[in-house]
């Protein structure tokens, strides 16, 4: 039996995908030191990110991210993001709040990833990159 759509949507809203997408960082720390740097985005979710970065992000920064998802033209803005953790140069982050546009476009990427994933568990696996 099918799983009702709802269901599919929260399990792809709570699971994170592995990616490797470049990311523009700017933040401001709890000193209100402005900074910029870039990255790469090694997972996503609807909720966050693990990113690696040389920039000097530390706990409770306050972030803007600039997210090239593959296949697209512009850049994704994620404006509200906050430094939950940081451990050497990965920080795990927190998306505070999406914009209804920047919120459709990441969960239609996710979903991709998710489809594809699901397609190749039951046929033979993807040879397309991501």
């Amino acid at each position: 039996m099918k799983k009702p759509a709802k269901e599919r949507r929260k399990k792809i809203g709570t699971t994170r995908f592995e990616v490797n997408m470049d990311v523009q960082i700017s933040g401001l720390n709890p000193q209100g030191m402005a900074f910029e740097g870039i990255g790469v985005v090694r997972n996503l979710s609807i909720r966050g990110a693990l990113i690696e970065t040389y920039a000097p992000v530390t706990t409770d920064d306050r972030l803007k991210l600039f997210v090239t998802l593959p296949n697209q033209a512009e850049l994704l803005e994620i404006p509200a993001v906050a430094v939950r953790w940081v451990r050497g140069q990965q920080a795990g982050v927190e998306f505070l709040k999406l914009p209804a546009t920047t919120s459709l476009k990441l969960m239609t990427y996710l979903a991709g990833i998710h489809n594809e994933a699901r397609a190749g568990r039951s046929d033979t696996p993807s040879t397309e990159p991501l």
